[in-house]
């Protein structure tokens, strides 16, 4: 019993945090919007990526929930089923991402040393997948979609908010007393 409330704690604790980093992004970041919903950086990509990293198949349940939640808040006039879609591949492509990157880049699965180079392809891969997918998905519910560039856009909004919020995260971390300080 423990283990299905702690899983669904932290699956609502994430989704949670996941909304309110959307809000975050879209008040800072709405005055230089590309057009609506489509912005230059975005914060939730970060989150996406830490908390496949961390929580996994949780993190990725609740990041399609936030996801189709954002997607009816914002985008109300988009088909509900284009909404689901885009939820759970903002879900699942960063887990998708990290399958291929454990392969790939031969990381264990508990990614112990997880060094700036790794972090960097696991980034890179999830921001790409992520934009690809997200942009198939659209282009096949509208077709009128201008694949390349809206790929492009996300991949830099993705690539961009990830990278800054590990930098946030870099930084806050830095402000800790060292471990070896706390005995």
């Amino acid at each position: 019993m423990h283990s299905k409330k702690f899983t669904l704690t932290t699956l609502l604790a994430t989704a949670l945090i996941y909304l309110l980093l959307d809000a975050v992004n879209r008040a800072l970041f709405s005055s230089a919007a590309l057009s609506s919903g489509e912005n230059w950086i975005y914060l939730p990509a970060g989150l996406r990526l830490a908390f496949i990293l961390i929580f996994l198949g949780t993190g990725a349940v609740a990041i399609a929930l936030a996801s189709c939640a954002i997607g009816l808040i914002h985008f109300s006039g988009m088909d509900p089923v284009t909404v689901l879609g885009a939820g759970l591949i903002s879900g699942f492509s960063p887990w998708l991402a990290r399958v291929i990157c454990l392969e790939k880049f031969k990381l264990d699965t508990q990614l112990h040393h997880l060094n700036l180079a790794a972090l960097v392809k696991i980034a890179l891969t999830f921001a790409a997948l992520n934009a690809v997918l997200q942009q198939l998905w659209f282009t096949w519910c509208n077709p009128s979609t201008h694949f390349i560039e809206a790929t492009a856009k996300m991949f830099m909004a993705d690539m961009l908010g990830t990278v800054i919020l590990l930098y946030i995260a870099k930084y806050s971390l830095s402000l800790l007393p060292a471990p070896d300080q706390l005995k």
